[in-house]
């Protein structure tokens, strides 16, 4: 027999409101583009970061979530999407992103921004649709970051449009 019940378990202790401001956020960020900052809440055990919930953003939706893995020294550029925004949650390795708006009517044609997120900066970068955005592992380890994209993906129909690192016409460089 079972010497355990239900109510001998204890309920956890509530969180308290300890968020701050992304460490790196450019000066001039381009429009629609948002940096919101990832707490990690750690105990003995290890840590735990919220990536995303509808608790802080009502509507939310999730109608694709995937893991990208990315080698020391490895660059993933250039893209930009669209039908969707990527929500791009960093939390561990050292990753250098840069974003450029090439859109015609944006009050930020022509800025870049460039962050450095990850494990010294945790955070969920949104990217709206046709802002230009490519990123390097700067690290010495593989890394690791998370998409929350606002569209799942078609492969039929896939909604990526790349230009091959490194294009003069970009101006920023990850070497």
């Amino acid at each position: 027999m079972i010497d355990l019940k239900l109510t001998d378990f204890q309920p956890d202790v509530p969180w308290t409101n300890d968020v701050v401001a992304a460490a790196d956020t450019p000066e001039r960020l381009i429009d629609g583009v948002e940096i919101e900052p990832l707490v990690m809440r750690r105990d003995g055990r290890g840590g735990l970061i919220e990536l995303i919930t509808a608790r802080d953003n009502p509507g939310v939706e999730l109608p694709h979530v995937y893991q990208v893995f990315a080698e020391a020294g490895s660059i993933r550029a250039w893209v930009y999407h669209e039908r969707q925004s990527d929500r791009l949650a960093y939390t561990s390795g050292r990753l250098r992103l840069a974003l450029f708006d090439l859109r015609e009517d944006s009050p930020t044609k022509g800025i870049l921004n460039v962050l450095d997120v990850g494990e010294g900066n945790p955070c969920l970068v949104t990217i709206p649709p046709f802002v230009v955005h490519g990123l390097a592992n700067v690290g010495d380890y593989p890394a690791s970051f998370v998409n929350l994209p606002t569209n799942y993906y078609d492969p039929a129909r896939p909604d990526k449009m790349r230009l091959p690192y490194p294009d003069d016409r970009i101006p920023f460089s990850f070497d």
